[in-house]
């Protein structure tokens, strides 16, 4: 379940800053356009050859038109993000950073497991998906369309149990012991 930082946003009323601006706040999750002024666009309804709804949503979602992106940012890290993806298409990409370091390849809509479908089909139900990434530490994440559009809403994410931090830990300490074990192995004494 996402944590405060990170709660659902279905793009109704920002807490910082405004949707006209491209640059807000919404549930702990920071939105901003990648390259100013081409950003996402908050929308409701479709625009032919722009957008379309996600089938079976009403409400705002935001549409990443051509050459354009959107950056999300988090306080600290997240190991989940999860959105309504709507008319999935192959040049629709996600791209998931932390400390501004790339996290694993770029995903693209023609990367999703069947049964979802890269289509582009507005109405279809496997090219419209809640699809959910995990299994990956991040605080940033880009999304990008090369074609019109990239349209989602209910964006999610949530951060590692504290018992998955305690384990990392654990583990990080584990590792630099052994290698400190190695590197100053006792060994036989000279007189």
């Amino acid at each position: 379940m996402p944590d405060e930082q990170g709660g659902l946003v279905n793009f109704s009323a920002p807490s910082t800053g405004s949707f006209a601006s491209g640059t807000f706040t919404e549930n702990g999750i920071s939105f901003s356009p990648t390259t100013p002024g081409q950003g996402g666009i908050i929308v409701s309804g479709t625009s032919p050859n722009n957008y379309a709804n996600p089938a079976g949503y009403a409400g705002n979602y935001m549409a990443i038109l051509d050459g354009h992106s959107e950056t999300l940012n988090f306080s600290h890290p997240m190991d989940i993000f999860g959105l309504l993806w709507g008319s999935i298409d192959t040049y629709n990409s996600l791209e998931f950073l932390l400390n501004g370091v790339q996290v694993g390849a770029i995903i693209k809509g023609s990367d999703l497991a069947a049964p979802i479908a890269a289509s582009g089909d507005q109405l279809g139900a496997n090219s419209n998906a809640y699809v959910t990434f995990s299994n990956l530490l991040f605080d940033e994440v880009i999304l990008s369309s090369s074609g019109n559009s990239f349209e989602f809403s209910n964006v999610a994410a949530a951060a590692p149990e504290p018992s998955t931090w305690a384990m990392m830990i654990l583990g990080f300490f584990g590792v630099g012991f052994m290698a400190y074990r190695r590197k100053f192995k006792p060994g036989p004494q000279l007189a």
